[in-house]
């Protein structure tokens, strides 16, 4: 059962000390995220040092000069047959059934010679891309970006190692650049005349995605200031507030699972809103053969650990029980 957040109150941050050698000022900061992570379970992140304006930019012209027949190449397994990746590749939308569309890729270290890809490994792929001389600046900015948001998450990271009376280096060894997991996608909602049918809530509520938590340590996510999601708080769904400058902040399963709930994953889901909007998340993930192994920073009595999970065995079932749950993206 999903933890119902005690409040809806969503912080923002400044991290830049994190950047920084200034003890006491990254302990601020850890217990401001200790704070926001207990509370509602999100918060968002300013000093970020990203151009997130370059970033819209450049996804939505992405989004505006891609073709159907190249939407349809580039399809994931789950639309096109021809196409064994799961994870990256094109999510299409869907005439008359769905409106959504994005696009996902993963570790720009990720070539068909990489070990685990040689092998097989599940949750791994080597990116396929649109082609280049069409779309000239578009991998270019995806690999950068990559790069630099997998940096300020793993910054991020220290921060909460202190917010869990860890040392600051504590998740570092967690996070290997070359075998990270993480990946990035795109997502396109549209503005529509004539919308598909979309879920509805046992609240009423109209939804583009029913409620989820998300299969991550962290997620961090960039959108257009257009008010879409809610969390779920013990006096029952709340919105959360929009930026359009910052990046919001949340927990994922991996990080409740590895801290017995002390952080939990928050319970959160995506108000239908009939509007041209992006929504670009960053879930950050270990490597294949790294161990999540639980701990806790507070008693918790009788209350027994998690037992340990490598995060390739943890990152496949979330994958898969949270498609089975709310369907294919």
């Amino acid at each position: 059962m999903p933890v119902l957040m005690p409040s809806s109150e969503v912080p923002t941050i400044d991290v830049s000390p994190l950047f920084g050698d200034d003890a006491n000022e990254k302990l601020r900061v850890a217990q401001e995220i200790n704070k926001a992570c207990r509370g509602s379970g999100f918060f968002y992140a300013a000093g970020h040092g990203i151009d997130v304006q370059l970033l819209q930019d450049v996804v939505n012209e992405f989004h505006r000069t891609m073709t159907d027949q190249e939407k349809y190449d580039l399809a994931i397994n789950a639309y096109n047959k021809n196409n064994p990746h799961v994870r990256n590749g094109y999510y299409m939308a869907v005439k008359g059934k769905k409106a959504v569309e994005s696009w996902c890729y993963l570790n720009p270290s990720f070539s068909p010679a990489h070990p685990e890809i040689a092998a097989g490994t599940p949750m791994h792929e080597a990116n396929i891309w649109p082609d280049e001389k069409r779309h000239p600046r578009f991998r270019p900015f995806c690999e950068q970006y990559y790069r630099d948001i997998f940096a300020f998450s793993r910054t991020l990271m220290r921060g909460f190692a202190l917010a869990l009376g860890k040392p600051e280096t504590f998740f570092d060894a967690e996070l290997p650049e070359a075998d990270t997991l993480s990946a990035v996608s795109l997502i396109r909602y549209p503005y529509l005349e004539d919308y598909p049918p979309v879920k509805t809530g046992p609240d009423g509520t109209k939804l583009s995605f029913e409620d989820h938590l998300d299969v991550s340590l962290i997620t961090v996510l960039f959108q257009t200031e257009v008010q879409n999601l809610q969390v779920e708080t013990v006096d029952g769904w709340r919105d959360l507030p929009t930026s359009g400058d910052n990046f919001l902040v949340n927990c994922g399963t991996a990080m409740a699972y590895l801290t017995n709930d002390y952080f939990p994953a928050p319970n959160h889901r995506v108000k239908f809103i009939n509007a041209e909007r992006l929504s670009l998340p960053f879930f950050l993930h270990s490597g294949h053969h790294n161990v999540l192994d639980p701990f806790t920073p507070e008693d918790q009595g009788d209350k027994e650990l998690n037992p340990p999970i490598t995060y390739g065995e943890y990152l496949n079932q979330g994958f898969h029980a949270l498609i089975a749950k709310n369907g294919q993206t």
